[in-house]
């Protein structure tokens, strides 16, 4: 007597609802359907619950750590100067703004180390401003990618957002060397001294990175249904560094007799304007500017809030990216 098994005769695995080692003329939507589930298949192009997709991320965390990794070695390969741009243009940034705003204009009301202020501005603000500069591009320029196979869109701005957080360490080192040497080179300007503080840097890096990936999601999303997002983009970034006080004090430009009211307060505690400041604090070149836990509160608070929500609304049209 023929044995036969949940499998079939030939191996294969059988349709339920339909006896073994019979061919069916046409498989129902709910047979296809157990099939393919039996099988180890999903359906393309449909959002997962959110917990299952959180995990799916999660479970490519090597992936996104490998492909960063081997993002930000390749960036600027085809240059002579290689990764020394990387250095390079946040440093020349950080030269005009300080000639413009330090020297000609003389911003510098309520600064006591200018160009220090200035280069703690201009290297921690860069750090955001190339993240969400490649998140908004970052479904279309890998539509390819994301139309063949099958993985978690999110994916995709996260391991961009950590590209630039690994190109952001050698930033960091040099943003502390020159905000030291600007303090014992130049006499105008006070001296920055090492502090334990300084442990602290990577810290707010983090924090930092963290609310730039919220946005890069927020972006990503936005960018994959309308292109010219990333068009209007840099006038928003532009509008953030001024708005912030990347090259002044922005405290020191409200003045004390606007201290306290409501459009005050949003200015100074915007999130960008906070995360500044708590890298300055830490650097404790500017002794306007304190290491409070007000400080930490607000940028980890924008740093969750931004994560966590940029996240889900990446997630909510999970189903749409890749298609025409």
């Amino acid at each position: 007597m023929t044995q036969t098994n949940a499998s079939g005769p030939s191996g294969s695995a059988a349709t339920p609802g339909v006896p073994v080692g019979a061919v069916p003329a046409r498989l129902t939507s709910d047979q296809a359907a157990d099939l393919a589930a039996q099988s180890g298949l999903r359906q393309m192009g449909v959002r997962p619950p959110l917990g299952l997709y959180l995990k799916s991320v999660w479970a490519r965390r090597s992936f996104i750590w490998n492909l960063s990794a081997s993002r930000a070695y390749t960036r600027n390969q085809g240059s002579y100067l290689g990764q020394a741009w990387q250095l390079i243009s946040p440093t020349l940034d950080a030269a005009v703004f300080i000639l413009v705003f330090g020297v000609i204009l003389g911003a510098s009301r309520g600064v006591e180390n200018v160009a220090a202020f200035i280069t703690v501005g201009t290297f921690s603000y860069a750090l955001f401003a190339r993240t969400v500069s490649a998140g908004v591009s970052s479904i279309t320029s890998n539509v390819q990618l994301v139309r063949s196979h099958q993985f978690p869109r999110a994916v995709v701005p996260a391991s961009t957002s950590m590209t630039e957080l690994v190109l952001f360490v050698p930033t960091l080192v040099m943003m502390v060397v020159l905000s030291v040497l600007t303090g014992a080179f130049i006499p105008s300007m006070g001296a920055v001294y090492p502090a334990w503080s300084w442990l602290l840097l990577p810290v707010a890096a983090v924090l930092l990175a963290a609310f730039s990936m919220g946005c890069a999601f927020f972006l990503a999303r936005l960018g994959a249904r309308t292109p010219d997002v990333a068009n209007l983009l840099p006038f928003f970034v532009g509008l953030g560094r001024f708005g912030s006080g990347v090259m002044f004090s922005v405290t020191a430009q409200i003045g004390v007799e606007n201290r306290g009211t409501w459009w005050a307060l949003i200015v100074e505690w915007q999130p960008l304007a906070v995360y500044l400041n708590l890298f300055r604090a830490a650097m404790g070149n500017e002794p306007s500017i304190q290491l409070t836990p007000a400080l930490w509160l607000w940028a980890t608070g924008y740093a969750v809030v931004f994560l966590v929500a940029g996240f889900i609304f990446f997630w909510r049209a999970e189903e749409t990216y890749g298609r025409d």
